[in-house]
């Protein structure tokens, strides 16, 4: 699950697309084009026909003028804590309108003073070491601490993940949900049945789980919490996705809105 974003087309406002088949039509407070009357079942129709001709309107799918996948919610995040470690009074504009929930917009007005803060967070913006999962063979960093997660990357029965402290393993079957494990530097070793086990720190726990850094096709064995330096380049790709989407904005005068 992740956040993508578009920028509506200006064929409704410049007169060129079909015409609408029910109003009236306009830009909501959430940034979003669409029939303004209040929606209740006597008008579901005119709902329905409207968002089929927010679909077909226009030369653009779904009259958008641009529309561009933001990235995962852990990586929105991400960025929101580097915001704040950077200094919060420096990104006021991007920390009030990027996404908190799959809605809501960057309006119009304020996206110049998004595209001023970019630069600054490119240009000098100073982040401070960030607390890291590695894999001691090869200094790979697997997994960071992002604060609004509270260090976990794995969810389920167990929660799994890396905060200032070491990496946990957290049993929440149970309530209060209890401390399984917890290591600066630890084995894992991937045993039979589906289990995995998790040694260090003078503790071994045996649990049914992934391993940790699965993805590759041989698992890290030794695994290692460490600080790192975490440069603003780290973050480029946002940044050049927020930077495309804020220029399809200043050719439309529309909305970024998020989805």
């Amino acid at each position: 699950m992740g956040v993508e974003a578009y920028v509506y087309c200006r064929c409704w406002q410049d007169g060129v697309a079909a015409p609408a088949p029910a109003g009236p039509i306009g830009f909501d407070e959430e940034g979003r084009l669409g029939l303004l009357t209040p929606w209740d079942r006597s008008v579901a129709d005119e709902y329905a026909t409207v968002a089929d001709w927010l679909r077909h309107g226009c030369s653009h799918k779904d009259m958008e003028f641009a529309e561009e996948p933001l990235g995962s919610w852990a990586g929105v995040r991400y960025f929101q804590q580097a915001l704040r470690e950077a200094g919060e009074s420096h990104f006021p504009t991007l920390l009030r309108y990027l996404p908190e929930t799959n809605d809501g917009c960057i309006p119009a007005a304020e996206v110049a003073f998004v595209l001023a803060e970019l630069d600054h967070f490119e240009k000098r913006a100073r982040l401070p070491d960030e607390v890291v999962l590695v894999d001691e063979a090869t200094g790979e960093a697997m997994y960071g601490y992002i604060e609004a997660y509270h260090g976990v990357f794995i969810w389920g029965r167990y929660n799994v993940g890396v905060d200032p402290d070491g990496f946990f393993v957290v049993d929440m079957r149970v309530d209060p949900a209890v401390t399984l494990f917890r290591a600066s530097r630890f084995d894992q070793r991937v045993l039979s049945g589906g289990e995995l086990e998790f040694s260090g720190d003078g503790r071994t726990v045996r649990l049914e789980l992934p391993p940790i850094g699965g993805q590759s096709p041989v698992p890290p064995q030794r695994l290692a919490v460490r600080t790192a330096t975490r440069p603003a380049a780290d973050f480029a790709r946002m940044v050049a996705t927020l930077r495309r989407l804020c220029a399809a904005s200043l050719a439309t005068g529309n909305p970024v809105n998020w989805v």
